[in-house]
């Protein structure tokens, strides 16, 4: 009363693979499964055929057939669930169920076979719970990969930040002793443009190396220094109460100290407890580590956007902003004295110009120029903002212009304390650029959660799941999909907020409708020049509650 193996064979009865669950030779396997085609008629609709002391329970499967050999005492409806669920498994391992596949995936199909049947006898599993015994996954070996990934990313990072600061100190050295060693004199100091000092034989003074930190030292130091401004949404860090501190001098000691500098402190605490709701639940959500700038010898224009955006889980619009930048980074002195054509679908309104370019120009020919034609672009190879725009859909209007992919979440109680959450997305159709790195933070109250795909790309943590889509093209099979799991939670609102995040490189077009159309020396609008230009879509807030 047992099953006595199990069988994968091709139509004329030749053995692909086979699993004996009781004592019987290979030998006798393939004699079975070689009589096995005789006794099986194309005009029936039978499932099993019996020959001598055996019983063939069998399922057709594409070119192949899967078959059960059993004694004739065995439970034939047992049997035939046993069958179902061996080919069901077959075709998850298998994505084209052929002989050759078949092969590739022997040990995969075999150990599903044993977690099926033991010793002869059907355990009582589902096709999800096989897949979740198979993948064997380790918490803790996740936990390490994750480790090792970010020392891999951190160390590339290093190298390249060490290797941009020596090229800058070359280039800095290679700048003062092209100046001369002359025992005084200003070089190139007042002003830090360009012009004005290249062709007087003006001495200047040189300073030892240790004294004199690199403009890479320079802009590091102003960026630890200067307050964070701004920010927000997922991407932040939230409250960091043990955050080091930037040293201070004596000036701004006594600055902190005086009486006046406690009423600022706990207005700033007071603003900050009123989002902590919000950024605790962001400074869980990893971040992507910051792309390091790439190497700039001319002009380097960026747009970027960033979107901000609040949803219902039934995929309601509750509000969508869109703030962008356009921003300027030139790395050789001599293209300073430069004009930017642009142009721009908006109201005039719209758009907020730098204080020192000139608004007329611009509202008028959608140039972006110095107002001082004797002041260039600084030429430090930092980037500058220029132009701003910010979009709004209207609150509680449900507009989704603004919002290239909206969720819905379904929900229903399975066991007691358990829910069965589906979530779906969908990118608007109207949506022309690639989507790259779409990745959705959900809430758990315990690590008690199982994936049922386990072909989707996921990470399971001890208070979340991280469900990510890599690529999204327009037009493609991913424009749409779910995701589906099942987790411990008293309530709805237990997977509340969720986070998305996605970015959109090198976007053909911007929710603000900005474009670089030439970028022209100041002198002569006729003379055009050699620039970069980049487009990107990133989320700032983007948050399903």
């Amino acid at each position: 009363m047992a099953i006595l193996a199990a069988s994968i064979c091709t139509r004329g009865g030749k053995a692909v693979l086979s699993r004996q669950f009781r004592d019987l030779h290979k030998d006798r396997v393939a004699v079975l499964l070689a009589n096995f085609p005789k006794l099986t008629h194309s005009g029936t609709q039978h499932t099993t055929v019996e020959d001598g002391n055996v019983r063939y329970v069998y399922q057709p499967l594409e070119e192949l057939y899967v078959v059960l050999i059993t004694n004739k005492q065995s439970n034939i409806l047992q049997d035939i669930e046993t069958l179902r669920l061996l080919a069901q498994v077959v075709s998850s391992i298998a994505r084209n169920v052929d002989e050759r596949e078949v092969l590739n995936n022997a040990f995969e199909i075999l150990s599903a076979f044993d977690e099926v049947v033991t010793q002869g006898y059907r355990e009582n599993l589902t096709l999800s719970q096989v897949k979740t015994f198979m993948e064997m996954e380790s918490h803790e070996e996740k936990i390490q990969q994750i480790i090792e990934r970010n020392k891999e990313l951190e160390a590339a990072e290093e190298r390249k930040r060490k290797a941009k600061q020596l090229e800058m100190q070359r280039r800095d050295a290679a700048r003062r002793g092209a100046m001369g060693p002359g025992p005084g004199g200003m070089g190139m100091g007042m002003g830090g443009g360009p012009g004005g000092f290249h062709g007087q034989s003006t001495p200047s003074y040189t300073p030892p190396p240790v004294a004199t930190p690199t403009p890479q030292e320079t802009v590091n130091a102003y960026e630890e220094a200067r307050p964070k401004i701004g920010g927000g949404g997922p991407r932040g860090k939230g409250l960091q109460l043990g955050k080091k501190r930037v040293e201070t001098t004596p000036e701004t000691t006594s600055l902190l100290s005086a009486p006046q500098a406690a009423p600022v402190q706990q207005q700033q605490l007071q603003s900050s407890g009123a989002q902590a709701a919000q950024a605790a639940a962001a400074a869980r959500f990893p971040q992507q580590p910051e792309t390091p700038e790439s190497t700039n010898e001319g002009i380097e224009i960026t747009i970027q956007e960033n979107l901000a955006v609040r949803m219902g889980r039934d995929g309601t619009v509750h509000s969508a902003d869109v703030k962008g930048s356009l921003m300027l980074r030139i790395g050789n002195p001599e293209l300073t004295r430069i004009k930017i054509l642009t142009s721009a679908g908006g109201p005039p309104q719209q758009y907020k110009t730098h204080p020192k370019v000139d608004r007329g120009a611009y509202t008028a020919n959608k140039v972006i120029g110095s107002t001082d034609a004797s002041r260039p672009f600084p030429a430090n190879n930092q980037q500058l903002g220029l132009l701003r725009w910010k979009l709004s859909a209207p609150h509680g209007s449900n507009d989704t212009k603004y919002v290239p992919v909206t969720f819905n979440c379904w929900f229903s109680r399975s066991d007691p304390g358990f829910y069965d959450v589906t979530i779906e997305y969908e990118v608007d159709p109207s949506f022309s650029d690639p989507i790259t790195d779409l990745q959705l933070y959900i809430p758990l109250v315990t690590a008690n959660a199982h994936v049922a795909d386990p072909t989707q790309v996921w990470d399971q943590f001890d208070d979340h799941l991280e469900w990510t889509v890599p690529e999204i093209q327009p037009g493609g099979d991913k424009m749409s999909g779910s995701f589906e799991f099942t987790a411990e939670a008293e309530s709805e609102d237990d997977f509340f907020p969720m986070q998305v995040r996605f970015r959109v490189d090198d976007a053909l077009s911007t929710f603000g409708d900005v474009d670089v159309l030439d970028v022209v020396a100041a002198s002569d609008e006729s003379n055009s020049l050699p620039f970069e230009k980049k487009a990107n879509i990133v989320t700032e807030s983007y948050v399903i509650e």
